[in-house]
């Protein structure tokens, strides 16, 4: 179960009218040694919660005030590109509000954005849904980058832990101009349109205190996500573990 009082998400990323959220980590296979392993992926992505939603937050308002003639439907493809470069260049500017994480990559190349620290790589890219991870396409470097290995092989962890530790943080405004983050792993490749491999999701909170305070207990019949005082919703059964 993995619970912290007086929590709530956002409507948007489909929590919000949910007393208990059933969580599946495949197949319900959840030793402590994942268990150690997502908790390390939660504490090292918490440095990143408030940077982002801040850097984020500011450049929607920036490109909203300034260019307000881009806000057109037919106009999204070039938000995401003024985003991405808005960000890029606060979070230049803050770098030291960033704890343990660094920009890296190659900005110039379409605008990319990548953070890294001494234990993981991530990737920020634009997502179009909640329950949406972008297909990595045929590109060699990002389908090698969405290739990490399982964090259960054949149903045991293995002694060594994960190979690799490459993630992606999933970025989208909602309506109101609020920035939406998602933290994934994933665990393979896939086209368009087919099944996601992935084996971890959870929503960045705005605040890293929220949440490094969420935690993880085992339950006879897989994990659950429980906030107070609300209806229950299943999960949608797909596998991999998300809160």
């Amino acid at each position: 179960m993995l619970t912290r009082s007086g929590v709530t998400f956002p409507a948007a990323l489909g929590c919000s009218a949910a007393k208990t959220v059933t969580l599946n980590f495949l197949r319900d296979i959840f030793t402590p040694v994942i268990k150690d392993e997502v908790a390390r992926i939660r504490d090292a992505t918490a440095q990143l919660c408030e940077p982002l939603h801040d850097a984020f937050a500011w450049a929607v308002q920036r490109q909203r005030s300034r260019l307000p003639e881009m806000d057109g439907p037919a106009y999204g493809w070039i938000r995401t590109h003024m985003t991405r470069a808005l960000v890029h260049s606060r979070l230049t500017s803050v770098a030291g509000s960033l704890g343990d994480w660094k920009l890296s990559g190659n900005h110039r190349r379409n605008g990319e954005l990548w953070l890294t620290n001494d234990e993981y790589c991530t990737r920020l890219l634009h997502g179009f849904r909640d329950d949406h991870v972008p297909a990595p396409g045929p590109n060699r470097q990002r389908r090698a980058f969405y290739q990490n290995r399982p964090l259960t092989k054949f149903g045991q962890m293995t002694l060594l832990g994960p190979e690799d530790n490459d993630l992606l943080i999933l970025w989208r405004i909602d309506a109101e101009g609020a920035p939406l983050f998602r933290v994934v792993r994933t665990i393979g490749t896939w086209r368009f349109g087919k099944e996601q491999l992935v084996d971890l999701d959870f929503p960045l909170l705005a605040s890293a205190s929220d949440l490094r305070d969420l935690h993880f207990e085992p339950q006879d019949e897989g994990l659950e996500l429980e906030l107070p005082n609300e209806e229950t919703n299943d999960a949608d059964g797909t596998g991999g573990f998300s809160w």
